[in-house]
């Protein structure tokens, strides 16, 4: 077959380097790629929005199925193009992606097939004042709230807030002086919830769905999840707090529920869906949906996944999905590198010290934001590698993985230092119990 991966970064590079581990795969290109993909696969230089040239592209190397990473293309119609052209794509259609690309619709759709979520409330530019209203109930009554930009904001459109002026500001911020444009031209206000978060990610083809194990993202830049919001500056899977409880409430209340509602909205679904929940002692909530694979955590599921990747993706394509993924008794840890002044205005161009050669029993290696030029390799994006250590437990995957990070370097190189650090410490404390009785 051959394979066409949308996207540009460390989850691109992880899903590429899967796919050819299938049998099944003769060639691998990917649009537009990174320095690090250059390696395992042949990159087109396509932007992932330029559709009408992903279409082109697929036609003339007549291209037998596209895997498409990022959420943009998704929901911009990716799909839809390039299936009314005959060309098989895995990932939802514009409909069903506005349950990541519309905040409103997703919590609308959540209250209305009663799949657990924060209570809420949704609001345009004419509704501003009983916005500030709305939050200072919250406020007064929960000493926090959390406002979210109704579109895709990649990452950096949730803000929890605990003061009446911050609250006020943020919602002029949004939808009077605009400063994520469109995207916040509605916003959703909701109460916050506490726990401990986690990725669900499935893959579904409408009828099905198959869960890849679950992982936990460090959204906050810094340590001790303090700083602005990012992309993500690690992950690790899987979780010593999901019980198997918590598990089946998770298909059960969840997964099944989101099914049944887009069955009943006629709405098609084949591709991945990602639930980013809160649990709450042994309650499950929903954060948000997305409509692809996480990144980072694509960067720690895919390592642990003994099945086929491309076989489930084709079953999933001809709504013949089986019961099950095979995964691998490990624990993997990713730490994301970035450059300096990321999430904002970051540097460019650092020529970057990689080791020669990495053992795979102990460590991966995927480019997110990289370059490659006369055989070195420089930084091209606010994140740049995610670092992965592969152990029989979390507490040496991560010891595995910060051993590499020893090993590389580029002018200006931030990471946060306490990737795992709750997973770890909750199941110590829990072994500690254990002994104890």
């Amino acid at each position: 077959m051959k394979i066409l991966v949308v996207g540009g970064g460390g989850r691109e590079h992880t899903l590429v380097w899967k796919l050819k581990k299938s049998p099944l795969v003769k060639e691998i290109y990917c649009a537009p790629g990174n320095g690090g993909i250059s390696e395992i696969a042949e990159i087109v230089n396509i932007s992932s929005e330029d559709l009408k040239g992903i279409l082109n592209f697929c036609q003339e190397k007549k291209i037998d199925l596209v895997v498409v990473g990022p959420e943009l293309p998704l929901s911009l119609g990716i799909t839809d193009l390039l299936e009314e052209n005959n060309i098989k794509v895995f990932g939802p259609n514009k409909k069903a992606s506005l349950l990541e690309a519309s905040k409103v619709f997703a919590k609308e759709f959540m209250k209305k097939y009663e799949i657990p979520t924060a209570d809420f409330e949704t609001f345009d530019k004419e509704s501003i004042k009983n916005a500030k209203d709305y939050a200072l109930s919250l406020l007064e009554k929960d000493g926090f709230c959390v406002i979210k930009a109704d579109g895709l904001c990649f990452g950096k459109g949730s803000f929890v807030i605990n003061e009446k002026e911050e609250a006020f500001r943020i919602i002029e911020d949004l939808m009077v002086r605009e400063t994520l444009g469109k995207a916040g031209e509605k916003i959703v206000i909701e109460k916050c919830l506490f726990g401990y978060e986690a990725s669900l990610i499935s893959i579904t083809d409408g009828e099905k769905f198959l869960s890849f194990l679950p992982s936990q993202d460090h959204k906050r830049l810094l340590d001790n999840d303090e700083g602005p919001n990012t992309g993500g500056m690690g992950a690790y899977s899987p979780l010593p707090f999901l019980t198997e409880d918590l598990l089946k409430k998770a298909k059960e209340k969840i997964f099944e529920r989101l099914l049944f509602g887009l069955k009943e909205e006629k709405i098609e679904y084949c591709g991945v869906i990602y639930a980013g929940v809160m649990i709450n002692k042994e309650e499950i909530f929903v954060l948000e949906f997305n409509v692809r694979f996480g990144d980072p955590e694509t960067q720690v599921i895919l390592p642990l996944l003994k099945s086929d990747l491309l076989e489930n993706i084709l079953l999933a394509k001809d709504k013949k999905l089986k019961e099950g993924l095979e995964f691998f008794d490990k624990s993997c840890l990713c730490v994301v590198l970035a450059s300096k002044g990321y999430p904002y205005q970051y540097e460019k161009g650092k020529k970057i010290e990689l080791p020669r050669e990495i053992d795979e029993e102990k460590n991966l290696l995927f480019h997110s934001g990289t370059e490659k030029k006369n055989n070195e390799f420089y930084t091209k994006g606010g994140r740049v590698l995610s670092v992965c250590g592969i152990g029989k437990d979390l507490k040496e995957a991560k010891d595995n993985a910060y051993s590499l990070i020893e090993n590389i370097y580029f002018e200006g190189m931030h990471f946060r230092k306490d990737i795992g650090k709750k997973g770890i410490e909750y199941y110590e404390k829990k072994n500690k119990t254990s002994s104890t009785l």
